[in-house]
């Protein structure tokens, strides 16, 4: 049997990769990227596969860290340089950090010793890790997207776009022609940008989800998100809650995510509509499966996305059977095609999504029709993804195949442009 010797570029963390780690105590940590880690449980102890996975950790005391665990290969890395140095480097000289060529120095001597016969870099616009890409030679890198960053809809929807991040994308969109993604939105995106590259639809290993036990409902609508932002649609959120409260005093609104620089705005606005005490947020949690547990205390998901084709959260919601309230993005219409399993209102549209809180409230018949049909869409959405990892697995070797052999991709494999949701 032949046996590939796969690196995978990525971030993530968890409680049993940090007790691994050599870290700082004083530092404060979360589970993070559990999509990556699908990936690594769904390739591990494989006959034909030897992983390695390289990736960046925060807090670690010594700038590069090795081992080995449960036949998995791990090479960590700064993620940046020790308090208050880091932020001495970034007021003295922003470029340089920006390029990040300390990280740089160190993937480039793992890819030296590890000598993959592929690179699969999974997240291309987080460019503190996905820019060492750029320095690959003579071994092929597939791409696979979990966002496309540079989407003009960014603009238009978040007021927010970091031009590096954009331009880091799309520079390793023209490096490697390999690229995997989610969505005809994003497919379109990435042909856009790079028309000769060759696009697989995006297929990771699903997720064993967690028990999440029933919990006493303490709270009427819940936001989470790793972060509480406009990007995530928390000030549509906020929006809709100011409406709500004027026709349901009583009602409370969870928000649980990190807040992001523009904490100020959301805070004064949350003021401004005179909501302090119906808006309870709480800061991220570092267990995923405590930040489920205390998320399923709301009776409602309330995620007004703006960028994410069809985000975990929703997923994740459906799961411990909480009816979802969304926007129209490329993906959540796909969720109603069969039959109506979340409400959804136009981006940014406060009003609406008040209309569709109001809608669901009290209304118990569609809370259970809701909720039943979450149930029935997860379902389908697992038998679906049940040969995800050994399609996931062939995209591996047809890759390496068509590299190094110029043997043809299967027409079968590539991305088809009908598929609206994958």
């Amino acid at each position: 049997m032949k046996r590939m010797k796969l690196a995978i570029l990525c971030h993530f963390s968890t409680s049993q990769i940090r007790e691994r780690l050599e870290l700082d105590v004083d530092k404060h940590y979360k589970d993070f990227g559990l999509w990556n880690v699908n990936i690594i449980d769904g390739l591990k102890k494989r006959d034909d596969i030897e992983l390695h996975v390289i990736s960046p950790h925060s807090g670690m005391k010594r700038p590069t860290q090795e081992f080995v665990m449960e036949e998995v290969n791990y090479h960590f890395f700064w993620k940046e340089l020790p308090y208050p140095w880091e932020q001495l480097e970034f007021h003295i000289c922003p470029q340089k950090k920006r390029n990040y060529s300390r990280n740089r120095r160190y993937v480039k001597s793992f890819i030296k010793n590890i000598n993959p016969d592929l690179i699969n870099l999974v997240g291309a616009e987080n460019p503190y890790y996905s820019i060492t890409a750029l320095d690959v030679e003579n071994i092929p890198v597939i791409i696979h997207c979990q966002t496309v960053y540079a989407n003009p809809d960014r603009i238009k929807n978040t007021g927010k776009m970091d031009q590096y991040r954009w331009d880091t994308e799309i520079k390793l969109f023209h490096k490697t022609p390999y690229i995997a993604c989610n969505g005809r939105m994003y497919y379109h995106l990435i042909k856009q940008y790079a028309p000769d590259s060759i696009v697989f639809p995006r297929r990771w290993p699903s997720p064993q989800f967690p028990n999440i036990p029933e919990v006493e409902k303490k709270y009427d609508f819940v936001f989470f998100a790793r972060e509480l932002s406009k990007n995530k649609g928390f000030d549509n959120a906020v929006e809709a809650m100011g409406q709500f409260v004027r026709v349901r005093p009583e009602a409370t609104f969870l928000a649980v995510g990190k807040k992001d620089s523009n904490w100020n705005i959301f805070e004064n606005r949350i003021k401004e509509l005179g909501i302090e005490k119906s808006v309870i947020i709480h800061g991220p949690i570092t267990s995923y499966q405590e930040m489920l547990e205390f998320v399923r205390q709301g009776r409602f998901s309330l995620l007004p996305l703006t960028m994410d084709v069809v985000s975990g959260t929703i997923l994740e919601s459906m799961r411990m059977g909480m009816p979802v309230i969304t926007c129209r993005t490329s993906g959540t219409p796909s969720l109603n095609e069969e039959r109506e399993t979340v409400l959804i209102s136009k981006i940014g549209d406060s009003e609406g999504l008040c209309q569709n809180m109001l809608r669901l409230y009290d209304d118990k018949e569609l809370q259970e029709k809701l909720i039943n049909n979450g149930f029935i869409y997860i379902k389908k959405l697992d038998e679906k993804n049940a040969h995800n990892r050994e399609e996931m697995i062939a995209q591996y070797w047809a890759v390496v195949n068509h590299y190094y052999h110029n043997e043809p991709i299967p027409e079968e494999m590539l991305f088809k442009e009908e598929s609206v949701f994958m």
